[in-house]
């Protein structure tokens, strides 16, 4: 990316920058006081994937079509910097999906949901105008044709419902969302947002919650992370009952902004998201993670009434390969960060109340400290267990190369209509 980028809009003033943590390389690292078989552990798991190094693919930047016509396809991040510059957006929203989520029909249902909150943000927030990006993935040269005349259906929907708002859509291959967050970062950082935000397609936002992630986004001074709070719903399938009320009672990791509704300091992303991380609010976490402050989560802030909403796991096997994917994220975190912030990560946040390993939880009764200390070792033992593969495999020098995404098929997506219900 090009270190020449514009600067916010003079009524947005950043505060001063925050300390951010860098991983650890994966080869030749030292030990700087790090115990010897912690080191070794880690060292080795980290070798034990060993994905392409960049998310990176060609882009094409879709514009809206103008009075004259289909508006030409752009292939560089700089043209659509410049045609996006009008404004001086002080902060990015992206909108990620692909063409087989669903219809164009029932994208643009979602859109139009997601267009009601921002039309929100542009009134609370006149001083912090935002540029919206819509991510596209495709799988195939058919995919590929319709990922661009879908976003062209969508972003016309957009520029007709918010004039004032400059849109941009992404066509890019998948999978990874990573993918699409980063070719939108790097428009971002070009236009000199302070700002980089995304809602995921399978939520729900509650009425103002864009609007108030910024207001408290803008009180912090346009550094570290903010998140909407999760409401939690349930499917017919069993696991999802089973793991939401599991969810309730353990909370596991759940105390800091997730990807599904958030809004990151751009020099946070800052190049984009390095391709050895799938999970994106894990990356952000281990980037904000301060165990020297007070509240080494300072910098990552849940707002209670910005709320969004979202379903519960799915069919038993395809929560399975979904928990594994989320355990193989959270290992190669704990792998490759500086040891202080994996402590605290392990401790307090992934495994609190795993008594006696960690501490005991009695904030709601000792009987619901039990219950959530059986919970939490069911779950390590999992955690174990996959950590113990990704260790021999990079013992024998066999890394997996790629984190397998694994959607709910049989899962709609969670619409307007569902959470009114």
């Amino acid at each position: 990316m090009t270190s020449e980028t514009a600067r916010p809009a003079a009524s947005v003033r950043p505060g001063p920058p925050v300390r951010l943590n860098a991983p650890l390389p994966a080869r030749g690292r030292r030990r700087r006081g790090e115990p010897f078989l912690t080191h070794h552990v880690r060292k080795t798991m980290a070798r034990g994937f060993r994905p392409p190094p960049s998310w990176s693919v060609a882009v094409r930047y879709v514009l809206p079509d103008g009075p004259s016509g289909e508006a030409p396809l752009l292939s560089h991040a700089r043209g659509a910097a410049d045609a996006l510059r009008t404004g001086s957006p002080v902060l990015a929203l992206i909108a990620p999906t692909y063409v087989s989520r669903g219809t164009l029909a029932e994208q643009a249902e979602r859109l139009d949901a997601l267009l009601d909150r921002v039309a929100e943000l542009t009134e609370d927030h006149p001083d912090a105008p935002a540029v919206l990006f819509v991510g596209m993935q495709w799988a195939s040269a058919e995919e590929e044709d319709e990922s661009v005349r879908r976003l062209r259906a969508l972003l016309l929907r957009a520029r007709a419902r918010l004039p004032q708002v400059a849109v941009c859509g992404l066509s890019l291959p998948g999978p990874g969302k990573p993918r699409t967050l980063n070719a939108a970062i790097e428009v971002a950082e070009l236009l000199g947002c302070a700002g980089v935000g995304w809602v995921d397609d399978d939520v729900v936002l509650d009425p103002g919650c864009l609007s108030r992630l910024v207001r408290d986004f803008l009180a912090a001074g346009c550094r570290g992370a903010v998140g909407a709070t999760k409401i939690p719903h349930t499917k017919e399938f069993a696991t999802s009952r089973l793991l939401a009320r599991a969810k309730a009672i353990a909370a596991p990791a759940t105390n800091y902004p997730h990807g599904c509704c958030i809004l990151v300091a751009t020099d946070v992303l800052s190049g984009g998201m390095p391709g050895r991380y799938v999970s994106d609010d894990g990356y952000v976490c281990f980037r904000l993670l301060d165990p020297a402050l007070p509240d080494p989560l300072a910098r990552l802030r849940l707002v209670p009434d910005a709320r969004c909403h979202y379903y519960v796991a799915g069919p038993a096997g395809e929560t399975r390969r979904r928990i594994r994917r989320l355990l193989l994220n959270h290992l190669v975190d704990l792998a490759d960060w500086p040891l202080p912030v994996v402590r605290h990560y392990f401790r307090h946040i992934l495994f609190a109340g795993l008594w006696p390993l960690t501490g005991f939880d009695g904030s709601g009764g000792r009987r619901l400290g039990i219950q959530k200390a059986l919970i939490k070792w069911l779950y390590f033992a999992w955690f174990a267990r996959v950590g113990t593969e990704l260790y021999l495999r990079g013992l024998t020098g066999r890394p997996l190369h790629a984190v397998e995404w694994a959607p709910y098929s049989a899962v709609p997506t969670l619409t307007p209509s569902d959470q009114e219900r």
